[in-house]
């Protein structure tokens, strides 16, 4: 139960520097990790509002709905971190987004691909980041997102396992 006490003592210094005195707090990489993960955040926010336009499968349309507040989450905590150390952030998405495809064209299946290959490739952004960060505080969000990653990655390929949208390799028999 050590970070706990080491984040505890951390909060303590940030708080009682200044924004220019808190950046030391953290380095360069951690920087980057946290504008990227914000950036990536922003971007998928935007796709799953527009995917909420177009699902068919109220399940599906179910997930997509938890998946927004959980972005939501983790921008917000992720805004709050570059507003502490006065990281730039990128122009955020509408409230509204607009969708421009056909509805007939895109499947609740190809969405269901679209989101789980965003998921596979977000893990190991993820990973880095925690492996790259040096401050307590940083890292331990990285960790906490990474484990709610992970767990929402395995519910959503379950999920599309038993929707039968998830492509299986064929078996290996010698």
């Amino acid at each position: 139960m050590l970070t706990p006490i080491l984040e505890e003592i951390e909060q303590k210094l940030k708080l009682s520097k200044s924004r220019r005195d808190r950046q030391t707090l953290i380095n360069v990489l951690e920087v980057g990790y946290v504008w990227d993960i914000l950036t990536s955040r922003y971007q998928t926010l935007e796709n799953t509002k527009v995917f909420l336009g177009i699902v068919q499968d109220s399940d599906l349309k179910f997930l997509l709905e938890q998946g927004k507040k959980f972005l939501t989450k983790e921008i917000k905590r992720l805004e709050k971190i570059c507003s502490d150390f006065g990281i730039p952030t990128v122009k955020k998405p509408a409230e509204n987004s607009l969708s421009v495809f056909d509805i007939e064209v895109v499947s609740d299946e190809y969405i269901y691909t679209h989101i789980l290959a965003g998921l596979q490739s977000f893990l190991p952004t993820l990973v880095t980041a925690f492996s790259h960060s040096i401050s307590s505080m940083i890292r331990t969000t990285f960790q906490e997102f990474l484990t709610e990653e992970l767990n929402l990655y395995g519910n959503f390929l379950e999920y599309g396992m038993m929707k039968g949208w998830v492509k299986a390799p064929p078996a290996y028999r010698s």
